[in-house]
């Protein structure tokens, strides 16, 4: 086999090439951060104008955004309970979290519209007292944070149903971002490439400041996995749990709005169309073959053959001979047995054993004749008689 080995500026250039095709457009990101609430929504609303018109709860679109408050999650399903991974579903968002679950902060009225009657924790203070001073929401009053850890995996459906879904543009609102690094968006397509990982900018007050980061891609490339990674700690309970800005060793972060591209239906992997049948038949190479082997060396020595094929095969090898000539030494042919004395005993006796038959024969009682048919007639002593007169 020739091997082609390509180094210096030339493989450099390959890699260039090969670099460049597999990249891809540049996103939109829109971000921001600030001590307060105008100081983020010009931005908010720029990235919602890029992804079109709120499709709010209607059925499945073509085109347009969708977005979550969490103002709309009842109190059953509020702090200090859970909320169900599925509670969304209905505009094609699904959570899910390597920790415990999710919860969404109180408010402050119950669902009978009487206001400061109901148990609800604003900001998380179920979970840590101390959160009441680091937390404000952006879109009155819910928040929302995973709970046992501090990632939060959003999956997308076509809204309403189980079908798999991608969106062209994903944003997050922020709440308490202290310290840079930590908290980020990674975004992924269908088939688990990573389309980018993105660092939320800090807010520029030490509590209840604001941050913002959309990412919007119009080339072409689909998100199918929004990986969220809230501050470098879960909220947990004090004292451990406080935040970085209340003495705590971790900076903790916790999440509000979410707005995304309407989802649309992963399409479907093409057919794979199989291979035609291979009809043609491999083609070997025979090396180490003889014209011609003596048997003596063929079986002192054995036969060693190389087969090459054009491509993989497998191989049932008989070796078959045939013979021109065969010349055998006189010492190498079969011993006789010599003829000995028994030998010429038994030949002399073959003559008595052939008589024996003519003695039988001559037994045979005569066949009927007339009187005088003579030749039948035999004497006592087994002699026959003879017609002529004797002689005086």
């Amino acid at each position: 086999m020739t091997k082609l080995h390509i180094g210096g500026l030339a493989a450099a250039v390959l890699a260039l090439c090969a670099g460049a095709q597999t990249a891809s457009a540049a996103p939109v990101v829109r971000q921001a951060s600030g001590p307060d609430i105008a100081s983020i929504t010009a931005t908010v609303d720029q990235f919602r104008n890029d992804l079109g018109t709120n499709n709010a709860g209607g059925p499945p679109a073509a085109s347009g955004r969708r977005q979550i408050a969490w103002d709309g999650v009842p109190d059953v399903r509020s702090a200090p309970s859970f909320m169900p991974e599925g509670q969304f579903r209905g505009v094609g968002a699904l959570f899910s979290t390597p920790g415990l679950g999710f919860e969404v902060s109180g408010d402050d009225n119950d669902d009978a519209g009487s206001p400061d009657d109901d148990p609800d924790l604003l900001d998380f203070t179920d979970i840590n007292i101390n959160y009441a001073a680091d937390f404000a929401p952006f879109s009155t009053e819910r928040l929302f944070t995973p709970v046992g850890s501090n990632v939060t995996n959003t999956t997308f459906v076509v809204p309403g149903t189980d079908t798999r879904a991608q969106t062209n543009g994903f944003g997050v609102v922020f709440s308490d971002v202290d310290v840079a690094g930590p908290t980020k968006l990674e975004l992924f397509a269908a088939d688990g490439s990573s389309l980018g990982s993105f660092p939320v900018p800090v807010g520029t007050t030490p509590s209840e400041s604001f941050s913002f980061l959309g990412v919007l891609y119009d080339a072409g490339e689909r998100v199918a996995l929004a990986r969220i990674t809230t501050g470098a700690a879960a909220p947990s309970a004090a004292p451990g749990g406080n935040d970085v800005t209340q003495g705590g060793a971790a900076d903790i972060v916790v999440m509000d709005d979410f707005i995304f591209g309407e989802p649309q239906a992963v399409p479907a992997p093409p057919p794979v169309t199989p291979p035609a049948p291979d009809t043609q038949r491999p083609t070997v190479t025979l090396r180490g073959a003889p014209a011609s082997i003596r048997l003596r060396a063929l079986l002192r020595n054995g036969l060693r053959l190389r087969l090459t094929p054009n491509e993989a095969a497998s191989f049932r090898v008989a070796l078959v001979g045939s013979v021109r000539n065969v010349r055998i030494a006189r010492n190498e042919l079969p011993r006789q047995p010599h003829a000995g004395a028994g030998h010429r005993r038994a030949a002399s006796a073959a003559p008595a054993e052939a008589a024996a038959p003519e003695e039988h024969a001559a037994q045979v009682p005569p066949a009927a004749g007339g009187p005088g048919d003579r030749r039948s007639e035999q004497h006592a002593d087994g002699a026959p008689d003879d017609p002529r007169p004797p002689l005086s």
